[in-house]
C-alpha cells in the first residue's frame, strides 16, 4: 500500500533532503574536543597562588579564601545599540541589564557607521558614554570607511569624478570621527568589507587603503586598528577567493607601513556550517601575521536551535583555544533588536534560547574561576585561573580583607598580610 503525503508534508520531506548533513567534528567524541580542551588550559589559564601571611610575616594557615574572577580577558560582547540603550521601559531596561552583566565589551551595531555619525553624532556619544559609565570600557569603532557608496553618505557619489575632492573627503571624515571619539574606543574597523565593496578603490585605487589606517592613527594613535570582512571563518570555511583577497589585503596593508593592529573576521553563519577543525585551519593561516584575531560579528541565522546551540558551543569552544584570538563578539543578542532575529540568544519576550544557555555556561562556568578554600601550613592557596581581573576576600580571626589583582599569562603570586 502507498502512503500518500498532503502537500505540506512533501514540501517539508523535499526540504529535508535538500539540508546539508550535520557539519563534520558535532560528534561527542570527536578528537578535535580533546585538543581544544588542552588548548585551553595551556594559552587561558596561568598558575595562581595566595598567601595569606600575618602582620609579623608569618604564614597563616585555615584562612578562608574566596579567590574569584571579575572579568575575563578576553573579550566577550556584541552589537549593541545606541537606541536601545536609551530606551525607556522593560524592554529597554531589561536590554541595559543584559548588556552590563553578559558582556566585558561591545561595539555599536550602526552608529558610528559615516553615513549614521552624520547624522546624529549626539546618540552615539551617549550610547558610548551609557558604556563607560556601566564599566564597559573596551570598545569596538565600526566602521570609519565602508567603501561602497551605499555604505557612505550621498554626497560622497558626486565625487566619483573628482577623485582628489573624494580622497579629501574620506580623509578628512576619518580624521573628524576618529578625533572625536578619541579615548571612548579602544579599537576602530578603518575598513569594513572591501572584497565586495570597491567602488572607492576603483577610483583611487587599492593602495588607498594604507592612507585611511595612516589617517586613523594620526587622529587616534593609542586605538587598535583592525580590518573587517566577512566569509573567512563562516560559509563552510570554503571561500577561498574571498579568504585570498583577505589574506592579500593584509599583506599589502603590511607591505606599505599602513598601521594595521588586529584582523577582523566577521562570523555570520547560515545552514553550511563550518568543521571546527576547518576554522583552525583558518586561523593558522592568518595567525601567520602576527596579529591579534577577533571574530567581530558572530551569528547563526537558523530556526533550528538544537543545532544553533550546539554549533555556538563548538564555534566557541574551537575559536576561544586558538592562540591567535583575543574577543569573541556576538552581531546582537535579543530578538527584539537583532538584523537577524532567529540569530539571537534571547527571544522576543526574553527567554533564553539554547545558544544563550551556551554562552552562559562557557563564559561564566566552565571558562570562569571561582574558588573558595583554606590557606595551607604555608599560607597558601594554588590553582590555575583563567585570565582576567581578580578579587579575592581572606577572612581569619574574624577579621576580613579584600584584595584586587589582575592574573595574566606570567601568573600570580598574591599576597595578603591580615591582622
Amino acid at each position: 500500500m502507498k502512503a500518500r503525503f498532503g502537500f505540506a508534508a512533501l514540501f517539508a520531506l523535499a526540504a529535508l533532503a535538500q539540508e546539508p548533513p550535520a557539519y563534520e567534528g558535532r560528534e561527542r567524541e570527536a578528537a578535535w574536543r580533546k585538543q581544544a580542551a588542552e588548548r585551553i588550559d595551556a594559552i587561558r589559564k596561568a598558575a595562581l597562588t595566595v598567601e595569606v601571611r600575618d602582620a609579623n610575616g608569618n604564614p597563616v594557615s585555615g584562612a578562608q579564601l574566596h579567590v574569584r574572577m571579575k572579568r575575563h580577558a578576553y573579550w566577550f560582547g556584541s552589537a549593541v545599540s545606541a537606541e536601545a540603550l536609551a530606551k525607556p521601559g522593560s524592554d529597554g531596561d531589561r536590554y541595559r541589564r543584559e548588556v552590563a552583566s553578559l558582556f566585558n565589551c561591545a561595539v555599536l551595531e550602526n552608529d558610528l557607521k559615516w553615513p549614521q555619525w552624520e547624522a546624529d553624532k549626539g546618540r552615539a556619544l551617549a550610547g558610548l558614554e551609557w558604556l563607560r559609565q556601566n564599566g564597559i570600557t573596551r570598545v569596538r569603532g565600526h566602521n570609519l570607511i565602508w567603501p561602497g557608496w551605499k555604505w557612505m553618505p550621498a554626497g560622497a557619489r558626486t565625487l566619483s569624478g573628482k577623485p582628489e575632492q573624494l580622497r579629501t573627503r574620506i580623509l578628512d571624515h576619518i580624521a573628524e570621527e576618529a578625533q572625536a571619539v578619541r579615548g571612548k574606543v579602544a579599537e576602530w574597523d578603518v575598513v569594513n568589507e572591501p572584497f565586495t565593496n570597491t567602488d572607492v578603490q576603483k577610483i583611487l585605487g587599492d593602495a588607498e587603503l594604507i592612507r585611511w589606517y595612516q589617517a586613523a592613527h594620526t587622529a587616534d594613535p593609542a586605538a587598535a586598528l583592525f580590518l573587517n570582512d566577512f566569509n573567512i571563518l563562516s560559509a563552510g570555511g570554503a571561500d577561498s577567493v574571498h579568504q585570498q583577497h583577505f589574506y592579500d589585503t593584509i599583506q599589502m596593508l603590511i607591505d606599505g607601513a599602513a598601521p594595521l593592529d588586529g584582523i577582523g573576521m566577521q562570523g555570520h553563519f547560515g545552514k553550511r556550517l563550518t568543521a571546527p577543525v576547518r576554522v583552525w585551519e583558518v586561523l593558522d593561516r592568518f595567525a601567520k601575521f602576527g596579529k591579534p584575531i577577533r571574530v567581530t560579528e558572530f551569528d547563526i541565522n537558523i530556526v533550528d536551535q538544537e543545532l544553533q546551540g550546539a554549533y555556538t558551543r563548538d564555534f566557541m569552544t574551537a575559536f576561544f583555544s586558538h592562540p591567535s584570538t583575543t574577543g569573541f563578539l556576538m552581531w546582537g543578542f535579543w530578538e527584539g533588536r537583532h538584523w537577524r532575529p532567529d540569530g539571537a540568544m534571547f527571544r522576543r519576550d526574553w527567554s533564553l534560547k539554547p545558544n544563550g544557555e551556551v554562552y552562559k555556561d562557557l563564559v561564566f562556568r566552565e571558562w570562569w574561576t571561582d574558588l573558595r578554600g583554606a590557606s595551607a601550613q604555608d599560607g597558601r592557596l594554588s590553582t590555575r585561573g583563567f585570565l582576567g581581573d581578580y578579587e579575592v576576600d581572606v577572612t581569619w580571626n574574624g577579621v576580613s580583607k579584600r584584595m584586587a589583582f589582575a592574573l595574566d599569562k606570567a601568573g600570580a603570586l598574591v599576597r595578603v598580610t591580615i591582622p
